[in-house]
C-alpha cells in the first residue's frame, strides 16, 4: 500500500507540478536566468475509472471472479518544450488498483481478469511538427485504423504502449502515411501472454531489429478511402495488406462499407528464436453497415487462415491488435486470433442498435465461429457468442457502461496444438469513467 500511495503522489505532481514548471510563479525560475521557459502551454489531465468485473467459466474447476478495480490515469501535455515552436511532449502515468480482488493473478483457484494491481509510465514522448509533417520518439500509444493490427488494448485498466522512432505526414491533398519502428512493447500486464509461441513479445525488441510499421492512406472521392499497409513484426511475421472504405449517404440512411485482405509471411528479420517461423497464411475481412435516425445495423464477415500443424506453422494472427474489439467481448478467441487459429477460423457477426444523445447507446450483438478446415478429432463449430452493451454520457465528464458477453462452446478450436473455447463462458462489467 505504501508504494500505491508513493506512485500516486508521484503521478499528482507530474499534473500538479506542470504549472510549476511553466514558470507560473513569482520566484526566480530558469525563465528568468536562461530567457526562455523549459516547458509551456501545459496542459494537464486527469481520469478515474472504476470498473466492476464478473466472469464464470463452466466446469473449469476454480471460482468465479469477481473484481472492483480503478485506474487512475495523470497525464501533462506540453505545448512548447524549450521554446521550440513545434516541439511538444506528452508525460502520462496510469495506476490500476484491485479494491476487490477475487480474481486471478491476483489470487489463485479464481477466474482470470487481465487487470493485476500495476503502476506504469504509460506515455513519455516527444514530438516535433514541421508544415504537414511530424517526428515522434519515446513511449506512447499507437492506434492503427480500427485497432485491427495494431492499437492500444483501451479496455483493460493498463492499455498497450510502445516505444516508437516515427515520422507522419500528409505530403498531398488526401494523401497521409505513419512509417515506424517499434523498439519496446509494454502490454497489459508485466508479463504478457506469450501469443506468439516464442518469447519474443515479453522482451523488448533491438534497436538494430525492430519491427516496421507502414501506413498509407489516400481518400480518392469522400465515398472512398484507400489503405495499403505493411507490418513487419521481427520474429513473428509480415504483414501485408489493403483495405477500402467510405460512406454514402441515401437520401438520409447513411450506409458504410468495408473490405480488407491481408497476407503474411515469414519475418523479416529474426532475433529471438532458434529458427525464423514459416508463415504462409492470408486473411479477410467484409463489414456492410446502415444508419438512420439513431439506429444502426452491421454485418461483418472475417476470415483467418489455417496454418500448417504438421510444420508447427502458424495460421493468420493479429498479436499486436486491440483483440477485445473483435471476436467476441467473452475473449474466448481471443488466443487464436493472437497466436493463429491451427484450422483457421470463420467468423459471422450481426449487431444492431439505438443511440440517442438522451437515452444513451444500446446494442446488442450475435456472433457465431467455424474452423476453416476440419479438425478432425473434433468438429468444425466452434461455438457462438451474443453480446450486449449499454453506455451513457451522464455529465460532460462523467460516463456509464453497462456491458455482458455469453459465449456458448460448441467443439472448440486449436491454436498451437492446444484446446481453446471449449468451454461456456458468461462475463458482465459495470463501469464509471470520469475524465478532466
Amino acid at each position: 500500500m505504501k508504494g500505491k500511495v508513493l506512485s500516486l503522489g508521484a503521478a499528482a505532481l507530474l499534473a500538479g507540478g506542470a504549472f510549476l514548471l511553466s514558470g507560473q510563479t513569482n520566484s526566480a525560475n530558469a525563465q528568468d536566468l536562461l530567457g526562455v521557459s523549459f516547458i509551456d502551454n501545459v496542459k494537464p489531465y486527469l481520469e478515474f475509472r472504476p470498473r466492476y468485473e464478473y466472469v464464470d467459466v463452466d466446469k473449469s474447476g476454480n471460482k468465479e471472479a469477481n473484481a472492483l478495480t480503478i485506474r487512475t490515469k495523470v497525464g501533462v501535455k506540453i505545448g512548447t518544450v524549450l521554446g521550440v515552436q513545434g516541439l511538444s511532449a506528452v508525460l502520462e502515468a496510469i495506476d490500476v488498483s484491485a479494491l476487490v480482488d477475487d480474481y486471478a493473478p491476483q489470487k489463485a483457484g479464481y477466474e482470470t481478469v487481465l487487470d493485476p494491481d500495476n503502476t506504469r509510465l504509460t506515455q513519455a514522448y516527444i514530438a516535433y511538427s514541421l508544415g504537414n509533417y511530424a517526428f515522434i520518439a519515446g513511449r506512447k500509444y499507437v492506434a492503427i485504423d480500427d485497432h485491427r493490427f495494431i492499437g492500444t488494448v483501451g479496455w483493460r485498466q493498463m492499455p498497450q504502449s510502445f516505444g516508437v522512432l516515427a515520422i507522419a505526414g500528409k505530403p498531398i491533398q488526401g494523401l497521409d502515411f505513419l512509417l515506424a519502428g517499434i523498439y519496446e512493447r509494454k502490454g497489459i500486464t508485466d508479463t504478457p501472454e506469450d501469443w506468439s509461441r516464442g518469447k519474443v513479445l515479453n522482451a523488448d525488441w533491438q534497436l538494430d531489429k525492430m519491427p516496421i510499421i507502414l501506413d498509407v492512406n489516400y481518400k480518392v472521392i469522400p465515398q472512398l478511402r484507400i489503405k495499403g499497409f505493411a507490418y513487419l513484426l521481427t520474429d513473428i511475421h509480415n504483414t501485408y495488406g489493403i483495405k477500402a472504405s467510405g460512406k454514402v449517404d441515401l437520401g438520409g440512411i447513411k450506409v458504410s462499407y468495408l473490405g480488407e485482405y491481408a497476407k503474411q509471411t515469414d519475418p523479416y528479420e529474426n532475433d529471438n528464436r532458434d529458427e525464423k517461423p514459416d508463415v504462409d497464411t492470408d486473411y479477410y475481412r467484409l463489414k456492410v453497415g446502415a444508419s438512420a435516425m439513431g439506429f444502426f445495423a452491421n454485418v461483418m464477415y472475417t476470415y483467418f487462415g489455417d496454418g500448417d500443424v504438421n510444420k508447427k506453422e502458424p495460421g493468420f494472427s493479429t498479436p499486436l491488435a486491440t483483440l477485445h474489439k473483435f471476436d467476441g467481448w467473452s475473449d474466448q478467441l481471443l488466443a487464436g486470433a493472437a497466436g493463429g487459429f491451427d484450422y483457421g477460423m470463420k467468423e459471422w457477426c450481426i449487431s444492431a442498435g439505438y443511440k440517442n444523445p438522451t437515452i444513451g447507446k444500446l446494442m446488442i450483438a450475435y456472433l457465431t465461429f467455424d474452423s476453416d478446415k476440419d479438425p478432425g478429432t473434433i468438429g468444425k463449430s466452434i461455438g457462438s457468442e451474443i453480446d450486449a452493451l449499454y453506455a451513457k454520457k451522464l455529465t460532460k465528464r462523467l460516463s456509464f457502461l453497462a456491458k455482458a458477453a455469453w459465449y456458448d462452446a460448441d467443439n472448440g478450436y486449436y491454436t498451437g496444438g492446444n484446446l481453446k473455447g471449449d468451454k461456456d463462458v458468461t462475463k458482465y462489467w459495470l463501469q464509471l469513467d470520469y475524465k478532466y
